[in-house]
């Protein structure tokens, strides 16, 4: 007889490989999405261009879901919403991507931390 044991596998990447942890930018727009999901919850920001043009940015959150649910995330919360993103940018050149740290809410001025800054949700 022979058991069969199923252990669930997460797979991760350094963030060094997409994005360029030695620069910081800021964006700021419209949150149109935000998923919970692992192993990092993201974020899409429209954006406008320097025309006016929406331009969609893909938010990756430093933490997964279950560390999001646990500082009491909601989808809810954020979408809709004006907001000033600060992080890491992608390394693809023109690319609209970058890898969250700081997100301040235009309404009132309350603070989330994406993952990566002090007092933020642990990096897992």
């Amino acid at each position: 007889m022979s058991a069969v044991l199923a252990v669930p596998a997460t797979a991760h990447h350094s963030f060094n490989t997409f994005f360029d942890m030695s620069r910081t930018i800021a964006i700021e727009g419209v949150v149109t999405s935000f998923r919970l999901v692992n192993p990092h919850s993201e974020m899409l920001v429209d954006v406008p261009d320097a025309g006016g043009e929406a331009v969609t940015w893909r938010i990756t959150a430093r933490t997964g879901a279950r560390e999001a649910m646990e500082e009491g995330w909601r989808p809810d919360d954020f979408v809709g919403r004006q907001v000033k993103v600060e992080g890491n940018p992608t390394r693809r050149v023109g690319g609209t991507a970058m890898a969250a740290g700081v997100v301040t809410f235009a309404d009132d001025g309350s603070v989330v931390c994406l993952g990566g800054c002090p007092g933020g949700p642990e990096i897992r």
